[in-house]
């Protein structure tokens, strides 16, 4: 897959872009020549606009508290002969703002562990990457039942949505199991709004969370402008104490080598990639 479509997908092309405009912006009003402060600027407006369209699910006024000392301070060191003790707050000001959304975006991109106890039935809800795709594959829900002792039950189908894993979920028969959650690539696809996708979402993980299982959801790889869906998935997640796997660990899976059939579902050694990163994320007790 495209390299920048992947920094996309695992949530990479956010930290770049914070690093471009701290260090562009940083060394700007010390600098007079007339081709480095041009390239200095152009840096620190690409990395504005990365951040910008990088889908990051945080809070707006997260974004706000970072753009605005960011813009401002573009604009101010630009300038001819820019103010040295204003230049100094801004600067202070922006470096104080990125790392504080460093801080908070950073845990949403740490590894959870779930202790498994021993004969817990594991289920997967989810859609095509989960299902196959209908080839001589094994899917990586077989692979993970293969390569592990757990027992492992796929009720993913194609095509399937949010709502139609509410269905699925009625196949879940052993209490207190694990769900791990593979689903809302369609919603996105097939248009569904943010707000229909997080309630049907919290139906889902509610109901699982009543029948006193234990949930991973996948984080959806998102592309420009679809924060709300990764906000929706990070609140639902919150709301029940369910688990979440980072999207960097399904974007990994996509940039592995012959990892996928077409770009998005996965061939045998993307299904294989993707088992073993969910059996490091299980702690079989």
């Amino acid at each position: 897959m495209n390299p920048l479509v992947l920094s996309f997908a695992s949530g990479t092309t956010f930290f770049v872009g914070l690093a471009l405009v701290l260090l562009a912006e940083g060394p700007l009003s010390r600098f007079r020549n007339r081709i480095v402060r041009p390239l200095l600027t152009v840096a620190a407006i690409a990395g504005i606009i990365l951040v910008a369209i990088s889908a990051t699910p945080l809070p707006i006024w997260a974004y706000v508290i970072w753009t605005i000392p960011a813009v401002v301070g573009l604009v101010l060191l630009s300038r001819p002969a820019p103010t040295r003790g204003i230049c100094l707050i801004f600067e202070a000001l922006l470096a104080a703002s990125t790392l504080a959304l460093c801080l908070v975006e950073a845990p949403f991109h740490q590894r959870p562990t779930l202790d498994v106890p021993t004969g817990t039935t594991v289920y997967v809800l989810g859609d095509s990457i989960s299902a196959g795709m209908g080839t001589k594959h094994l899917c990586w829900p077989v692979v993970l039942a293969e390569t592990t002792p757990l027992r492992v039950v796929n009720l993913a189908q194609p095509g399937a949505t949010v709502a139609s894993a509410i269905i699925q979920a009625r196949g879940i028969s052993e209490p207190h199991s694990l769900v791990i959650v593979e689903i809302g690539g369609n919603d996105l696809l097939g248009g569904t709004d943010a707000e229909t996708f997080r309630t049907k979402l919290d139906t889902l993980v509610s109901s699982l969370r009543s029948d006193q299982h234990d949930v991973l959801v996948l984080e959806l790889p998102l592309f420009p402008f679809q924060n709300a869906y990764g906000r929706a998935q990070r609140d639902v997640v919150r709301k029940h104490g369910a688990a979440m796997l980072p999207k960097r660990f399904f974007a990994r899976v996509l940039g592995t080598e012959n990892g996928t059939l077409d770009g998005l579902h996965l061939s045998q050694p993307g299904h294989d990639a993707m088992a073993e990163i969910i059996a490091n994320v299980l702690n079989q007790e």
